[in-house]
């Protein structure tokens, strides 16, 4: 069923016309292009005025919305899960100090799932003791201790 809504949401994101509502859109259909750095632009029609990276997909150019939430970073109190921008990597961060990667292959996620992987990860920190135990238990030594002399609140989880 999950493949079905994918085909589905292509459809209907490729029949769309507004840019706002779009996340990819090929390099020859955006007007009104500025270049800001490098391969960064931005789209004049885009009512939310954010910033596109150009990238090559199965062997065509298109320009891909770089604040598209699934990269992004999602935060829950002190704690703040941030993925890579190719979603390979997903970092635990404790106020803004990274703690731990999460690679997809390890724990079974996939890009597409890479913003619900977040979400429960910092559901899981936020509400699980015994997994932020084994999260720290997981570094290395000296890790372990810069963050617990920069954080002594989370002494309790070494």
């Amino acid at each position: 069923m999950k493949e079905l809504d994918n085909v589905l949401f292509d459809l209907y994101q490729k029949r769309i016309t507004d840019v706002s509502k779009k996340n990819k859109i090929a390099f020859d259909e955006a007007v009104g292009l500025k270049k800001i750095a490098f391969d960064i632009y931005k789209v004049m029609n885009d009512q939310y005025n954010d910033l596109w990276r150009v990238e090559d997909i199965d062997g065509s150019r298109f320009l891909v919305r770089s604040s598209d939430p699934k990269y992004q970073v999602k935060e829950g109190g002190d704690w703040s899960a941030v993925s890579s921008y190719d979603g390979k990597i997903v970092t635990l961060a404790y106020k803004n100090v990274p703690v731990c990667n999460f690679p997809p292959d390890d724990y079974g996620f996939s890009t597409d799932d890479v913003f619900t992987f977040k979400s429960a990860l910092l559901d899981e920190v936020s509400q699980n003791n015994e997994f932020v135990k084994s999260v720290f238990s997981s570094q290395a030594k000296s890790k372990k201790e810069a963050l617990t002399n920069v954080f002594p609140e989370l002494k309790k989880f070494v």
